[in-house]
Formats: structure tokens, C-alpha cells, sequence
């Protein structure tokens, strides 16, 4: 994926999440496929019900990429609201940033 096409993904999720919280909700996690570099998706999870129904709707959006035989993918999601949705412990968070051709680093929140 180009640099260019990463940060306008970027910006498209840094903006619809600040849009969100300043609204007081978070943004339902998202994936973008990408097919050879170019986005061929922008998909939210479906509204989920907390517990095993937020479990299988957030591995459903895996079902987005397969089908459009994605070779590249990025999600984003907001890790409180995610792991309350699927009763999961808060354990922290991380930030996932493209380092490279297909890598990825975790680095501490800002």
C-alpha cells in the first residue's frame, strides 16, 4: 500500500472517531479491504449485542475481506468499547501504525 492511500485510510478513521466521541459514542470497529492498493471496501460492524453476538459480528467483518479477496487489510476499533461489547478484560491500549511495506508496529497511545 502506498503512503499516500495509508494516511487518507488514516484520516478517514481518525476523523469519523473524533466525529463519534465528540457525539459521546465510539465508532463500531471498521475493516478496509484493499485489493493491489486500492481500498475495494470501507465496512462498520453491524450493531452488536454485548457477549457472544459482539464476538461473531466483529469476526464476521474477516468474512468482508475474504470475499473480496483482500491481499491487504485495515481495521480500526476503540479498544474500551470493544472489549466491554465482548466481555473482555481492559488490559490497555494500543496503537497499530503501518511501518513499511505490510508491517506493523504497537506503540503506546499519545
Amino acid at each position: 500500500m502506498e503512503a499516500r492511500m495509508w494516511d487518507a485510510l488514516v484520516d478517514v478513521v481518525k476523523n469519523a472517531y473524533t466525529a463519534g466521541l465528540g457525539e459521546g459514542t465510539a465508532p463500531r470497529p471498521v475493516i478496509m479491504p484493499l485489493v493491489r492498493g486500492e481500498l475495494v471496501g470501507l465496512i462498520w460492524v453491524r450493531p452488536l449485542k454485548v457477549g457472544e453476538d459482539a464476538l461473531t459480528g466483529i469476526a464476521e467483518l474477516a468474512n468482508i475481506a475474504a470475499a473480496a479477496d483482500a491481499d491487504e487489510v485495515v481495521l480500526a476499533w476503540e479498544t474500551h468499547d470493544v472489549a466491554t461489547a465482548c466481555q473482555l478484560p481492559i488490559v490497555g491500549l494500543a496503537l497499530f501504525t503501518r511501518t513499511g511495506s505490510g508491517s506493523t508496529t504497537v506503540e503506546p497511545p499519545l
